[in-house]
């Protein structure tokens, strides 16, 4: 009669355990997620802005590229803007808007 609660406990226990265990995969799943997510904006905003990047030089090799210009590449805007230095070469300034980061 000494054991009778033994088993009770022992699964609950183990239910515990198991509880634990699943809220901590799956927290590491959402966070490898969002992680991944947040991954791929960036990397978009970094082509964006390469994209802009190359629209100033096409710009400038045709001599028609007046500062700041405002481009939207795949409905993201995109500012680009022309620094004459003080060596008479340029310092272009791309910034993309893109939202979450």
């Amino acid at each position: 009669m000494k054991n009778k609660g033994t088993a009770l406990i022992l699964v609950l226990a183990a239910a515990i355990i198991i509880s634990i265990g699943t809220v901590a995969i799956l927290q590491a799943m959402i966070s490898y997620a969002q992680l991944r997510i947040s991954s791929c904006e960036r990397i978009k905003a970094q082509y964006l802005t390469e994209a802009g990047m190359q629209y100033a030089i096409a710009q400038c090799r045709k001599g028609d590229f007046t500062s700041p210009v405002n481009v939207t590449t795949e409905g993201w805007p995109i500012k680009i803007t022309k620094q004459e230095q003080p060596d008479g070469s340029y310092r272009i300034t791309v910034t993309v808007q893109y939202p979450g980061l």
